[in-house]
């Protein structure tokens, strides 16, 4: 049987750069880090940059699902972290 793979923690940072962590448990010491950068957010929402914290947030939430595929499919590979730029 899989792991379970839920969002255990997300974090934005004062330059605009927004952290999700993705793993079984909150204290999950392999936890997947997805990185979402502001330049991402404001090509995805058809924006000029800069975008503020609260639309980089508004975008996490209203696209969790597809943010998490892409996670998983990160971690199949191998990886631990990713950075959508």
């Amino acid at each position: 049987m899989p792991q379970p793979f839920r969002l255990i923690a997300a974090k934005g940072q004062h330059n605009g750069v927004f952290r999700i962590w993705y793993g079984a448990a909150e204290n999950d010491r392999a936890a997947f880090v997805l990185t979402l950068t502001p330049q991402h957010v404001a090509h995805a929402l058809r924006k000029t940059l800069p975008v503020t914290l609260e639309e980089i947030e508004e975008y996490a939430h209203n696209n969790r699902d597809r943010l998490r595929t892409i996670a998983r499919n990160a971690r199949a590979r191998g990886r631990n972290a990713t950075v959508l730029e």
